[in-house]
């Protein structure tokens, strides 16, 4: 039964590790997405207002007010563009990770130990040990 438990400890741990991850790229995939919104929205309905800001207030030319425009554009982008890529595991996800590994090799050992009793106890380790007593019974027995 220790091997069906360890099993079983063992695919909770990895099914933990899954569903932590599938919560870190949906957070992943949101950040995109509101990094590809604010850029949409940035550049259709405040390109004007500031390009006209730039060019009246800040008494740039046409072109150093479209620049400035792109550039606040840009950073934006940038911003968001980085929250998204982050790669941060979190401590529950690492801690299922280290879980899942360590029952894992508890796992590993439990089957080899199985494998080696079913081995001794079983028909070749029977035969086996019938030959040797057989054996031993031989020399020590009179004839």
């Amino acid at each position: 039964m220790k091997v069906i438990d360890l099993g079983q400890e063992a695919l909770q741990a990895q099914g933990l590790v899954m569903k932590r991850q599938a919560t870190r790229i949906a957070r992943r995939v949101a950040y995109f997405l509101i990094a590809a919104v604010f850029g949409l929205f940035a550049l259709v309905s405040v390109h004007g207002v500031l390009w006209a800001f730039a060019l009246d207030v800040l008494h740039f030319n046409a072109l150093g007010s479209a620049c400035s425009v792109l550039g606040l554009d840009l950073l934006f982008v940038i911003i968001f563009g980085l929250l998204g890529t982050r790669r941060v595991a979190d401590p529950v996800e690492f801690e299922a990770k280290v879980r899942r590994d360590r029952k894992f090799i508890e796992f590993k050992q439990a089957v080899a130990i199985s494998t080696l009793t079913g081995i001794l106890f079983g028909p070749i380790g029977r035969f086996t040990g019938r030959k040797a007593a057989g054996g031993l019974r031989n020399i020590f027995m009179r004839r």
